[in-house]
């Protein structure tokens, strides 16, 4: 579909196909794309605040509109996905990690390897980084940061439990403040949205030679912000007191340091998951450049799925500065690893 055409679809029906069915997963791409900037997340959603010049880049960029996976496996890795590789999605080499770095072990939601390899891209005369940081008007609810320090990462690290607009971290970062070199970290849906932005058919190319670095998380699902700050009061668990968020062996937990002040089985969370997330099904972030989470590793490590040289590049360089050890994922070709179950689960 060619969005300069009579036939292409702009902001209207965006808000129709996407928001009024549930799908609008509140990434900001919309917002990122539109080179008028009259389009704004308002209560997660897109809304016209201007006149739309009806380019269609909104409806044609958004990851809940047409994407097809076989065009971007060639945009993205200039190959189709192989039958092993059809659940993860495609991958060099995979490892299991975790950092070296006490101040981001303190912080990290597992092995800290995300935070260690945003260290070290700083380090490497990167500009900035996009990660979730958190609105410090809301208890719990997430933000995009442009993280320029090792104290800006460290403050940030942890899961966010809710989302995240990243890509109007992005656009700041990319736009408004010129920067020329940044690494984005993001769950699949989100990935989705920038890989559109940078590589798919309609590519905005200031973001294309802005975005050096993708880094996936795993993610299943994601929930309401207002109805889980609810289910916590309701539970007589004050978010101000939470330090930390834990999914872990089919239980959800709330911790205040190392005390667990709220414990439940994850079926009973499930209705404050997100509409949104059931209809997507990529669990483990397919098409960033490398791809991280804690499923099928030890306590304290995180699994690493690399998918092309840049994110090689970013795993050897944190460890090249002795911020991460390394090992190898042993038998995860075989393709019956926990990575693979719930990725499975998720396709289906």
């Amino acid at each position: 579909m060619n969005p300069m055409s009579e036939e292409k679809k702009i902001i209207h029906d965006l808000i129709k196909d996407v928001v009024q069915t549930d799908l609008c997963v509140s990434c900001g791409t919309c917002v990122a794309v539109c080179p008028v900037g009259v389009i704004e997340l308002r209560n997660g959603v897109p809304e016209l605040i201007g006149d739309c010049i009806e380019c269609g880049l909104c409806y044609s960029n958004c990851p809940r509109t047409d994407f097809n996976i076989n065009e971007m496996d060639n945009r993205v890795f200039n190959r189709k996905r192989s039958a092993e590789e059809e659940i993860v999605g495609i991958y060099s080499k995979v490892y299991k990690a975790r950092t070296k770095v006490p101040e981001i072990n303190e912080r990290a939601q597992d092995g800290g390897v995300v935070s260690s390899i945003l260290t070290s891209f700083i380090s490497e005369d990167g500009d900035g980084v996009i990660i979730a940081g958190l609105d410090e008007t809301k208890r719990w609810a997430p933000k995009p940061v442009i993280g320029k320090t090792n104290e800006d990462i460290i403050s940030a690290a942890g899961t966010k439990y809710t989302s995240s607009s990243t890509l109007i971290g992005v656009k700041k970062a990319v736009k408004d403040q010129k920067l020329e070199n940044i690494a984005v970290v993001g769950t699949p849906c989100q990935i989705r949205g920038l890989s559109k932005l940078t590589e798919g058919k309609f590519r905005n190319k200031k973001y294309s030679d802005a975005v050096k670095l993708k880094i996936g998380l795993f993610c299943m699902e994601t929930f309401r912000y207002d109805d889980w700050i609810r289910y916590l009061e309701n539970n007589n668990v004050n978010p101000e007191k939470v330090t930390k968020f834990e999914i872990k062996n089919g239980r959800f937990y709330a911790k205040k340091d190392d005390e667990v002040i709220h414990k439940t089985r994850l079926k009973n969370v499930k209705k404050l998951v997100r509409p949104c997330c059931h209809h997507c099904d990529d669990f483990t972030c397919e098409y960033s450049d490398i791809s991280i989470g804690n499923v099928g590793s030890p306590e304290g490590w995180s699994t690493v799925i690399v998918r092309n040289e840049k994110g090689e590049k970013a795993l050897k360089e944190a460890e090249n500065a002795d911020l991460i050890e390394i090992e190898s994922f042993e038998d995860f070709d075989e393709g019956e690893s926990l990575v693979h179950r719930l990725a499975n689960m998720k396709k289906k």
